[in-house]
């Protein structure tokens, strides 16, 4: 792999994660100590990268790199998709903020709709952030025993985020829409929080997803 290469999936793994220490990327990457240190430090040389220190009880302090916002626009900058998605709804002659986000929430699943088909809970959680991970708009998820937690460590279009709620608005909007059930946004990367994080009742899903299912076999009888 080029060191242009290198330096890509480093920064990739930091954004993607919300930040990484140095062992992390070496696991990741399956590279030395001293190579991955190089690396990191013409990142951060770039203005790519910063670092923070984790103390621990015994030994020496560790470093984990975080990316700026530059590096996050290197790796997932979406603000072209949206200025277009914008334009239409200008076209359209919508100018309400609920009502752009709105519009921009369904020009997205008008493309993706058909990328998420599962009847599984779990599984519509994972093919909902498969898809909006091409957007930048989530990067992974975990259950709790309440429900679902969906994340995104890095704004794919942090100058919009930060000047209007809308597009924030309109991620969760998108979300909601592709999973069915409703959806709470707990977190935000524009109001100063580690990742935009959302909240999906597991109960809620549960009972979308069969709700779903069931409409779609009652229209392979009729049909």
């Amino acid at each position: 792999m080029t060191n242009d290469g290198t330096r890509h999936e480093l920064l990739a793994f930091i954004v993607d994660h919300g930040g990484a220490t140095v062992a992390e990327l070496c696991t990741h990457l399956g590279l030395s100590d001293a190579t991955i240190r190089r690396h990191l430090d013409k990142l951060e040389l770039d203005g790519l990268l910063t670092t923070t220190e984790i103390r621990r009880p015994v030994g020496r302090p560790s470093r984990r790199y975080q990316a700026t916002n530059d590096g996050v626009s290197r790796e997932r900058d979406h603000s072209g998709a949206l200025a277009a998605r914008l334009l239409e709804q200008i076209r359209l002659g919508h100018h309400d903020e609920a009502e752009v986000a709105q519009g921009l929430a369904t020009e997205l699943i008008a493309e993706h709709l058909h990328e998420v088909r599962s009847a599984d809970p779990e599984e519509r959680i994972a093919e909902t952030v498969a898809v909006l991970r091409s957007e930048g708009i989530l990067d992974g998820w975990e259950a709790t025993e309440a429900g679902y937690l969906l994340r995104n460590h890095g704004c794919p279009y942090r100058s919009a985020a930060d000047a209007s709620d809308c597009v924030c608005e309109s991620d969760r909007l998108a979300i909601q829409q592709l999973l069915g059930a409703a959806v709470e946004q707990k977190g935000s990367v524009a109001h100063g929080d580690a990742a935009c994080e959302y909240f999906v009742d597991v109960a809620d899903l549960t009972t979308a997803v069969a709700g779903r299912a069931a409409s779609a076999a009652r229209r392979g009888e009729e049909g």
